[in-house]
């Protein structure tokens, strides 16, 4: 092979091509995983495309550097501890009212 024919291209498939989400379940295209998380990307987004071309190339270049750490560097807490945390804060606004 060559190696032209081994790259990756740089830009993101047609919005007609769309793959597989595993957090939502059903096809997908591209300009949704790019604007998923209230208008940056899924944090998933470099897991699902890197094969369909140069995902972390791309989201690099367009994203700046602190939103790109933000979304694939510094990780979230987990989904159960944002959720109790969620829980503690309601409870103590339900006490405050009370």
């Amino acid at each position: 092979m060559s190696d032209k024919t081994d790259a990756l291209s740089p830009k993101p498939p047609s919005e007609k091509f769309s793959i597989r989400c595993p957090r939502l379940g059903h096809q997908i295209n591209f300009k949704y995983c790019e604007i998923e998380n209230s208008g940056i990307p899924c944090f998933k987004a470099l897991d699902c495309w890197y094969t369909y071309f140069d995902v972390h190339k791309f989201l690099e270049d367009k994203l700046s550097k602190e939103d790109f750490k933000k979304v694939f560097i510094d990780k979230g807490q987990p989904k159960v501890l944002s959720l109790l945390d969620l829980i503690e804060k309601a409870k103590a606004k339900k006490g405050r009212k009370s």
